[in-house]
C-alpha cells in the first residue's frame, strides 16, 4: 500500500533508523495477517487503507513539528 510506504519513508527520514522502519513494516504485515482472516477481506483492506491515509494526512499537516529534530522558531 502506498500510504504505508509513505509512513515508513517518513519514519526513516526523520529518525534515520532502519530498525524503526522495519518494525513499522513488521507490525503492518502482522496486523494484515492476523486481522484479515477474522473479517471480510475487502472491508478490512478498505478500512486499513483509509486509516493509513488518515495517518499520512496527519503527518503531512504536522510533519515538521512531529520530527524529533525540529525546533520551533524563536519568538521575538
Amino acid at each position: 500500500m502506498t500510504a504505508m510506504r509513505v509512513l515508513i519513508s517518513w519514519i526513516y527520514t526523520n529518525t534515520k533508523s532502519v530498525l524503526l522502519a522495519q518494525l513499522m513494516h513488521v507490525s503492518s504485515t502482522g496486523s494484515l495477517v492476523i486481522f484479515s482472516a477474522a473479517a471480510q477481506e475487502v472491508m478490512w483492506y478498505a478500512l486499513y487503507g483509509i486509516t493509513l491515509w488518515i495517518a499520512v494526512a496527519i503527518i503531512a499537516s504536522f510533519g515538521k513539528s512531529l520530527s524529533p529534530h525540529y525546533s520551533s522558531p524563536a519568538v521575538e
